[in-house]
């Protein structure tokens, strides 16, 4: 079952959550229509399809732990931080689609697609204190510093092959996706009640769910496949050294060809596919699937120790979905 079909299927199942789904949506869009200017440019991002994959994580973890703290704002937080990062991200890459909406930086411009992340930050900022004490306050703050250096790791590395290695990709797809989405598990448990060690099952369980998830988008965006929501090998357009690639490059360590292409800044049309080309008959999207789909045995293995119940085969399910990348 695709992803998307899960967590439709998902809200059907839980009693609460579409209701708690509507109203973080109606927080998000009055977020987004009182920025003046900017609000145009957000409220299409926001309303242009986004899965609010996070969100769900949290509520499907608060609801397995109990129901000590309120979750709606958590829910809010997780989503503005998500959006700003992608507005963010669109911006150093000069992407001009995303969840296939023109991006701010296409269609307002530079200065307002910085404005607008950092707005949807600061408003994120704005639900801490409800959670003062809990320990959630200072996940989130990790995560974003995790998720600003990722970011400034990748821009060092863009169009640079020497040295490129699987741990330098894991490390920084961990800050970049996995560590948002793992905080997203374990704040939900916090809000539940969850004990230490639960919460850090829960996390770990998060942490092999968020590899497999941003090595899956990377296979997707080489199999030139609508479902990201993104242009084409927009990855390889950028400069952004992705698993497929450090597998072919692996795969064939004396394909210079190979290389000069990659670091090539300005690729024609020809050279993208070409590229494309000896990446695929490398073998290396086979391989690259093989890595997303080793991340499911841990993943479950997290959860052993978790209650059994609906939200428990929701996660299951949805790691075994994000597993099976074609």
């Amino acid at each position: 079952m695709e992803l998307d079909l899960i967590i439709k299927h998902g809200v059907g199942r839980f009693s609460g959550m579409s209701g708690d789904l509507a109203a973080m949506e109606r927080i998000l869009e009055e977020a987004c229509g009182s920025a003046g200017e900017l609000s145009g440019g957000l409220r299409r991002i926001n309303s242009s399809g986004g899965k609010r994959l996070r969100p769900m994580l949290a509520w499907i973890c608060r609801h397995m732990s109990g129901e000590r703290e309120p979750i709606v704002p958590l829910m809010c937080m997780l989503e503005l931080m998500h959006t700003a990062s992608l507005i963010h991200d669109d911006i150093v890459d000069g992407a001009h689609i995303r969840r296939g909406a023109v991006t701010i930086n296409k269609q307002d411009g530079i200065k307002a697609a910085i404005r607008s992340g950092d707005y949807l930050l600061a408003e994120a900022m704005g639900f801490l204190k409800i959670y003062r004490g809990t320990g959630i306050n200072e996940a989130l703050s990790r995560v974003s510093e995790l998720m600003s250096l990722g970011e400034l790791r990748r821009q060092e590395r863009l169009f640079e092959t020497e040295g490129l290695c699987k741990e330098e990709y894991t490390d920084y797809i961990y800050g970049k996706t996995a560590a948002l989405i793992a905080e997203s598990c374990r704040c939900g448990a916090t809000a539940g009640g969850a004990s230490e060690d639960e919460s850090l099952a829960i996390l770990e369980f998060g942490r092999h769910l968020g590899m497999a998830f941003q090595m899956r988008d990377d296979c997707l965006d080489w199999t030139i496949c609508a479902e990201t929501g993104k242009a084409p090998l927009q990855d390889l357009r950028s400069g952004v050294m992705t698993l497929p690639v450090i597998l072919a490059l692996e795969n064939d360590i004396n394909n210079e060809e190979l290389r000069e292409l990659l670091i090539k800044r300005d690729k024609n049309e020809e050279e993208i596919q070409r590229v494309f080309q000896l990446v695929r008959s490398a073998g290396a999207l086979e391989t690259a699937q093989e890595y997303v789909r080793r991340e499911y045995a841990p993943a479950l293995e997290a959860l052993t120790g978790s209650p059994d119940g609906p939200e428990k085969d929701a996660l299951i399910q949805l790691a075994k979905s994000i597993s099976e990348v074609k």
